[in-house]
């Protein structure tokens, strides 16, 4: 990503909440991802800055539906460059890749947004983020990012949907500094109407997993019921990883930050949220949360000037005494001799 961003100091950001997040209430209606990283002073991860989704930008059998537009919104964006029918889903094999800058107006951009075609699995799992203008949707904040990557028996299956989506409304600046995504970059972009069938059918009769999927929820089933959409919640099953993540960490920081570190997985750039980046690496994290022991969770946020975590170099400590055989050596010579001037002890030896 390039862009609009401030360049945050040295300080470790995973420790800073200002608004006591990690003892909030399940139920409560605030994103943690979206609140914890609202924090200048956050520490830079790896060098660069952009966003990279170019893999994922092409999709041949993508649908969109029409509908008309229930726009109530304050503060419009300008709309003036919108299609008046379907997306243009055809692909131009000249045309210029998207480079992943979203903070400028970037045509380029191709939705994912593919038919369900693994529907009907039993046991399929939806990994879903989304990006929005704000925190409430009940004071007109829009979804304008929804990523999901697809799991079928624990095991992904390259499916992945992701689009952006024009929110008819303007967004502050802080905002933007958090997701980096400019309304410049989403004049040009689909109205949620336009592909609220494509997300539907794409979502149906699966399960969801999102962190603090409230958050999540509470945006998509106002954006579909919109459109008349109602039922949506009646459709889908909700898991909330940040639910889990309380149960099995209680009282330590579960951010989706702070579980990359501690599970040491997902290390991608996270100098910007991605609704499709974010799903990637929840789904990691979702995998190792769910699939076996983690090693001591004992302040494992703790960083150490080696760049690992307390509990990995405890770990690896316990490791190196319980293989060391010089240790094993020197204890049987000790025992040795003891045992010369007690001989009782050659029993036990």
């Amino acid at each position: 990503m390039t862009g609009n961003t401030q360049k945050p100091s040295n300080d470790d950001w995973l420790s800073f909440d200002p608004l006591g997040l990690d003892i909030m209430d399940d139920e409560d209606l605030i994103d943690e991802e979206f609140i914890d990283d609202n924090n200048l002073d956050e520490e830079p991860l790896d060098s660069h800055n952009d966003k990279k989704h170019d893999d994922h930008m092409i999709n041949q059998d993508a649908t969109i539906d029409t509908n008309d537009h229930d726009d109530n919104a304050s503060k419009p964006m300008s709309n003036t460059d919108m299609p008046d029918t379907d997306v243009d889903m055809r692909i131009d094999a000249d045309a210029p890749k998207f480079d992943g800058d979203t903070s400028r107006a970037n045509p380029h951009f191709k939705p994912l947004l593919p038919k369900p075609i693994n529907r009907h699995e039993s046991d399929r799992q939806l990994i879903m983020d989304t990006e929005t203008t704000g925190l409430d949707p009940l004071k007109g904040d829009r979804i304008i990012e929804v990523g999901i990557v697809e799991m079928i028996g624990r095991k992904f299956t390259g499916e992945k949907l992701h689009v952006y989506i024009n929110p008819q409304r303007g967004m502050d600046d802080e905002v933007i500094r958090i997701h980096g995504i400019s309304e410049a970059f989403l004049t040009d972009k689909p109205t949620f109407d336009q592909v609220a069938q494509s997300l539907y059918d794409f979502m149906d009769g699966a399960e969801i997993i999102a962190h603090n999927a409230s958050f999540d929820m509470n945006f998509l089933n106002m954006e579909f019921a919109k459109v008349g959409m109602t039922d949506f919640a009646e459709r889908v099953q909700v898991t909330d990883s940040l639910f889990m993540a309380k149960q099995q960490y209680p009282g330590q920081k579960n951010t989706l930050d702070a579980l990359v570190r501690r599970l040491n997985v997902g290390k991608q750039d996270r100098t910007f949220h991605g609704a499709l980046l974010d799903s990637e690496i929840l789904a990691e994290v979702y995998l190792a949360m769910t699939g076996g022991q983690v090693t001591l969770a004992i302040e494992e946020d703790t960083q150490t000037d080696g760049g690992q975590t307390a509990h990995a170099n405890l770990a690896n400590l316990a490791s190196l005494l319980l293989a060391s055989p010089s240790d094993e050596n020197t204890n049987q010579n000790w025992y040795a001799s003891l045992s010369e001037d007690y001989p009782a002890l050659k029993t036990y030896m």
